[in-house]
């Protein structure tokens, strides 16, 4: 009687354990997106006058996941947009809900302005868009002279691609990867161009490549980056901010998550291949 009650016990343990990993497997949805926080809008839209100076978004959302959701961090695109939320880490209970808020400052800024933001969650990644339309006075959109802020840090990128690695844009592309490995890391380095929905045509959806990749593939890339490319080269001796150990970290977890991933049938890669720097010799130090 007690091997059987035993084997029952543990037979619907099994069973339980089971179902909350399955659970957990559709709130996370593929490539590691949060698909199981709902939001009431995932890109938001404001239109202001000239001279306006700060841009309010408040996004609500809910919890459709069977367990707790952890909201471990509110990334947001660029230092002129702020996310407020509650004390972090945020649990967020089953069925339950919760809003926070996205600043954009648009001082100096004219015509429309696209920010993202990226929620960081025990689930996965929930990417978000602000959108600010600037009027003129005469309540046109305004035209900043053909060229906006984000195709100007764009052409600025092309000519010194460890740029963004600089000035303000260290604040968004260099400080958060501080400390940070695996998943962590590619939240903070990657995913703030390679996820956002608003990337530009020539920044590749990586979870989307269409060819095969290896580790050794990965570490090329992160070291190195691509010349005539946004993509700048990450490692301390390229002028990156990246440790060693921080790219071979994340050169693991993009092997595990994309590499071994099946590739879908048919699928073209975006971007031209192009020859890559030899990895440097064995004992050799990136530094």
């Amino acid at each position: 009687m007690w091997c059987r009650e035993t084997l029952t016990a543990k037979f619907l343990a099994f069973w339980l354990a089971l179902g909350a990993w399955s659970g957990t497997a559709h709130a996370q949805g593929a490539a590691g997106v949060a698909t199981a926080l709902l939001f009431d809008e995932t890109t938001k839209e404001m239109r202001g006058p000239a001279g306006a100076t700060n841009f309010t978004f408040t996004f609500a959302f809910t919890n459709a996941a069977p367990g707790p959701v952890v909201i471990e961090s509110v990334r947001t695109s660029c230092g002129c947009t702020v996310a407020k939320v509650p004390n972090l880490p945020w649990s967020i209970a089953p069925g339950a809900g919760g809003e926070f808020s996205v600043v954009l400052d648009a001082r100096g800024k004219r015509g429309t302005v696209t920010k993202s933001v990226f929620v960081n969650s025990s689930i996965g990644v929930k990417p978000l868009t602000v959108r600010a339309v600037i009027e003129d006075a005469t309540g046109n959109v305004a035209i900043s002279g053909g060229m906006d802020d984000r195709l100007r840090n764009m052409q600025i990128a092309l000519a010194d691609r460890s740029a963004v690695f600089r000035g303000d844009c260290a604040s968004c592309h260099a400080k958060p990867s501080e400390g940070k490995h695996g998943p962590a890391l590619y939240v903070a380095a990657c995913g703030i161009c390679h996820d956002s929905h608003n990337r530009a045509s020539m920044v590749p959806d990586l979870k989307n490549l269409g060819k095969a990749t290896d580790r050794e593939h990965w570490v090329r890339w992160i070291t190195f980056g691509r010349h005539g490319s946004l993509m700048p080269a990450f490692a301390q001796s390229e002028g990156g901010p990246l440790t060693d150990e921080q790219i071979d970290s994340l050169a693991d977890y993009l092997n595990r998550a994309i590499s071994q991933r099946p590739m879908a049938q048919g699928a073209r890669v975006p971007v031209r291949p192009v020859a890559l720097p030899p990895l440097p010799g064995a004992g050799a130090s990136l530094r």
